[in-house]
């Protein structure tokens, strides 16, 4: 018969993994929404280009925009695997410290992020 403290530590490594997928989902739908806006942008110079008298809405610097999202969606995905590992291994060593630097430091940059798309969108 298994232990309850074996037991307790499967609980927690599938916790773990579910924080871990949604990380994954996360990092994601941040680089859909910077692929979205980067074709947007690109919709709007052709749009430009085409009917010369439709006022200019395009924002060249939004493209840069999109290739932030898109590269903080893989700092996400590349910094969620690290972490995944990393708590994996302080459960088996009965370690683990919960670190709010990281949540912290990842919310403050996706908040930058969504600022300055906030910032575009008027």
């Amino acid at each position: 018969m298994d232990s309850p403290k074996k037991n307790l530590h499967v609980t927690d490594h599938l916790a773990n993994e579910r924080t871990f997928l949604a990380w994954i989902r996360t990092a994601i739908a941040v680089m859909t929404l910077g692929v979205a806006i980067n074709r947007f942008a690109l919709f709007l110079v052709e749009m430009h280009q085409v009917v010369p008298e439709v006022r200019n809405l395009a924002n060249r610097h939004v493209e840069k925009l999109g290739i932030g999202l898109v590269m903080l969606g893989v700092v996400l995905l590349v910094g969620s695997t690290w972490h995944y590992l990393h708590v994996g291994k302080t459960i088996d060593d009965e370690t683990y410290r919960p670190s709010a630097g990281i949540m912290v430091g990842t919310a403050i940059a996706i908040g930058l992020m969504g600022g300055a798309t906030l910032i575009w969108l008027f």
